[in-house]
């Protein structure tokens, strides 16, 4: 107790508060003693807070006033998180691979009216489909998609989406309006803009499926020269990410025309059991590049 009063005298203004107190204590006794408030004591208050006054006020003069800074620093936690449609179980499950689920739960589609199946039959959710039917290169910025906030084109669905594995099927619009050179360049800045908005996306180049041979609408010359285009442009862009699926080999019997059991009656079309010998063929082939490893599985 005695170290701490030491201590509060070193400082001049807790003397003068002090010796003020004293004072002012001695002057209400006086006065009480006295039976009346006489001059006396008044005029001792009114000197002692005059002294006080200039002491405290030399004091605060002499006192330097130091300013803190504080700096505060802040941790800034990115945390990577994958899209909520990124994994969605379709109503039907094909292939026979042992990653089949892991493949086609994570499988989104875009594309024309062949790719549109894929949804159709169950084998992709809703949510997963970003095809529809006429769909071209050349055309594809007039279609859009409705995922709830509005119309949006086929790469800013994709971008919405956000799925891990892509499987891109266009091109039976594309045969009889365009040219192999026109097509594949088109194909390809349209990929390097989803690959943009998602870098890690994974993207199937599916080929072009034949057409049945009494159909005389498209020759299946033709779509083998648009093929052979698309093979040539992702061995170009050279990426573990991007790989050219030969669907037209899957699907073609020993004349390279479609199957007619694989058709829904058109000749073009194509119905359920050939879209699940696709996909059993396409998570086979993805098992040879060990996509389930790229893709985070």
């Amino acid at each position: 107790m005695k170290k701490k009063f030491l201590k509060m005298l070193n400082s001049p203004i807790t003397v003068i508060l002090l010796l003020f107190s004293v004072l002012l204590c001695i002057s209400m006794t006086s006065s009480l003693h006295n039976g009346r408030g006489d001059n006396k004591g008044s005029k001792l208050i009114v000197s002692a807070v005059d002294a006080a006054s200039e002491i405290i006020s030399d004091e605060l003069t002499e006192c330097r006033i130091t300013t803190v800074t504080t700096t505060t620093v802040t941790t800034t936690t990115t945390t990577f998180t994958t899209s909520p449609f990124e994994v969605c179980a379709p109503t039907v499950y094909a292939g026979t691979s042992p990653n089949s689920s892991f493949y086609q739960d994570r499988l989104a589609v875009a594309g024309d009216s062949l790719a549109l199946g894929f949804d159709y039959y169950g084998f992709i959710p809703d949510i997963h489909n970003i095809a529809t039917e006429s769909v071209s290169m050349w055309n594809l910025d007039y279609f859009t998609f409705n995922y709830g906030n509005g119309d949006i084109g086929m790469i800013d669905a994709v971008d919405y989406i956000r799925p891990r594995l892509l499987y891109m099927s266009v091109g039976m619009n594309d045969v009889n309006m365009n040219s192999p050179e026109t097509f594949v360049q088109r194909y390809r800045d349209v990929i390097d803009q989803i690959r943009q908005r998602v870098p890690d996306i994974n993207i199937v180049v599916a080929a072009i499926t034949p057409v049945c041979s009494y159909c005389d609408v498209i020759r299946n010359d033709v779509v083998r020269e648009y093929n052979a285009a698309l093979k040539q442009m992702v061995e170009d862009m050279d990426s573990p990410k991007i790989v050219f699926f030969d669907a037209y080999s899957v699907v073609c019997d020993e004349n390279l025309d479609l199957r007619d059991d694989y058709t829904s009656g058109d000749g073009i079309h194509i119905y359920i059991p050939c879209y699940n010998d696709i996909l059993t063929a396409l998570f086979d082939f993805l098992d040879t590049k060990d996509f389930r490893t790229q893709m985070g599985g």
